[in-house]
């Protein structure tokens, strides 16, 4: 066929050219629409490659930086307030990460991070005084304080709050309720009632309940926390398993063992994942 008739069957304008014509266009088309969804969308998006967002929760903001690159990740710190202060944690270190750790991302995505600030917040400390040691416990706890030393002095009333003191200073009633404030993550000491005289109570049972209940049964029968060693065992984590003194009625007596208010209980709780003996 010569370039005349070719032309002319192309670009004529006889029946079959005009189909001729559409042929052309739906092929040229559809030709287009493989390449945008085979060639240009999976190299412009990265359409199918995705990345595990790998674990940087309490790494430091050095070896988090690390990590991410390797991944192929960017990152952002999102928050770095005060409020979020962990004193058991050092400067810079990563307390939390969204998205979390094994998400599937694309690649190249921004990691936010929260990190621990340089300083802790100052808090309000509530008015404890004349109120129970238990709900004192409570009460700091909640507010990320820690609780120090608890000492006893002599009052009608048993584990009765009679003075807060911070850093060695006592606190009074009128400067609590004015509004006094301490560090987060900084020690409450407390010193409580012995209903006149160190009187006795029994040893409690902390056998199958969780440290924190374990610590708050202490507390408000008027004792204290001890030594606590965390140890492979048999069961849920973060269960007491074992306790000095124990618990168990004298088979001559048949009494129970009692101890003096203010004394401490060693508790053995079942073990953590990566925490060690």
């Amino acid at each position: 066929m010569d370039q005349d008739k070719l032309k002319k069957l192309i670009f004529g304008d006889t029946p079959s050219a005009l189909l001729i014509n559409v042929v052309l266009m739906v092929a040229a088309a559809f030709l287009l629409a493989i390449m945008f969804f085979y060639l240009y969308l999976p190299t412009s998006t990265k359409h199918g490659q995705t990345v595990t967002v790998p674990d940087i929760d309490s790494l430091s903001i050095e070896d988090a930086t690390k990590r991410l690159e390797s991944a192929g990740l960017r990152f952002e710190v999102f928050d770095s307030a005060a409020v979020n202060y962990n004193p058991d944690l050092p400067y810079l270190t990563v307390l939390s990460q969204t998205p979390l750790a094994g998400e599937k991302v694309k690649d190249n995505r921004k990691i936010y991070l929260t990190v621990n600030p340089s300083k802790p917040a100052a808090i309000k400390l509530p008015d404890l005084i004349d109120g129970s040691l238990k709900n004192a416990v409570v009460r700091i706890k909640n507010l990320g304080l820690k609780i120090g030393s608890i000492n006893r002095k002599p009052d009608q009333f048993v584990n009765n709050v009679l003075e807060v003191k911070y850093k060695g200073k006592s606190i009074s009633k009128e400067e609590l309720i004015r509004g006094f404030k301490v560090l987060k993550g900084t020690e409450v000491d407390l010193v409580v009632g012995d209903g006149m005289g160190n009187p006795l109570t029994q040893v409690p049972n902390l056998i199958g309940m969780t440290e924190g209940d374990a610590e708050f049964t202490l507390y408000g029968l008027g004792l204290g926390v001890g030594k606590v060693k965390y140890v492979q065992y048999d069961t849920i984590p973060g269960v007491v398993v074992r306790q000095s003194p124990i618990p168990n009625m004298n088979e001559e007596t048949g009494r129970y063992p009692k101890m003096r208010l203010g004394r401490t209980v060693n508790l053995w709780v079942s073990e953590f994942s990566g925490n060690k003996k």
